[in-house]
């Protein structure tokens, strides 16, 4: 999400830029959003980065190309697709008025990069799949509304691991007041979750409720860091700090 926004301020300022200016020049307008790019080739119409780090992560390849009928219409906007083992992804990104407007964001993202999840014992190349995903964001990174749809099979891959039948997590955004964030829910044979995920500027704020429907579910839930309350297990970001 630092990548898109990112490209989104990028966006806002590339429409004063002269056709022949190098792609180079996208980057730096992101080094204040944290993306570093490095072996850019192109112009601002249609470059390529063969290195971005958005974060503490290093993609391999990201393309962008700018619009032109939206360099005409004062509301510059870039298509962006990524091409990385972790990450393949495409979005349009768009400056209009004080706004960032990322919109129809489709992809996979390995769960590696999913701060949530992390520490779980997932099997390795668990992903998750946004679909349709749009967001409007203020000059200041606070989210304005969101929709979309996130969808993992990471919990019902470990699940698989123990031979336990746990759900699919689906995932839909909205606006927790400043922050983006996620409804969670899913349902299997096993056991029942919600819960929400809060992309906070800082760190991730989540809590996440599951009720098992057999014994096996508690089970694993309990491996995978869950905390027993009642008839309920938690998950949330209190308890993982308090580690």
């Amino acid at each position: 999400m630092r990548l898109l926004l990112g490209l989104g301020f990028g966006a806002a300022l590339v429409s004063g830029l002269i056709i022949t200016a190098p792609a180079r020049l996208v980057y730096d307008a992101l080094a204040p959003a944290g993306i570093e790019a490095g072996r850019v080739q192109g112009s601002v119409w249609r470059g390529e980065a063969l290195r971005v780090q958005a974060g503490t992560h290093v993609m391999t390849h990201v393309e962008t190309a700018l619009e032109p009928l939206s360099v005409l219409s004062a509301r510059p906007a870039l298509a962006m697709t990524v091409t990385d083992p972790d990450v393949q992804l495409s979005a349009r990104v768009q400056s209009v008025g004080d706004e960032i407007r990322i919109e129809g964001a489709e992809g996979i993202v390995s769960v590696s990069l999913l701060p949530m999840l992390q520490g779980l014992p997932l099997p390795s190349g668990s992903i998750a799949r946004l679909d349709d995903v749009t967001v409007r964001l203020d000059r200041q990174g606070r989210c304005l509304s969101a929709e979309g749809a996130v969808m993992s099979p990471a919990l019902a891959d470990a699940g698989a691991r123990y031979d336990v039948d746990l759900p699919i997590l689906d995932m839909t955004l909205y606006c927790a007041g400043e922050d983006l964030a996620l409804n969670v829910s899913g349902q299997s044979p096993a056991l029942a979750l919600e819960g929400m995920i809060a992309l906070e500027a800082a760190t991730p704020r989540y809590r996440i409720v599951a009720t098992p429907r057999d014994p096996e579910g508690g089970r694993i839930l309990s491996v995978l860091g869950f905390r027993a309350d009642g008839a309920q297990w938690i998950a949330d970001s209190e308890m993982r700090e308090g580690r």
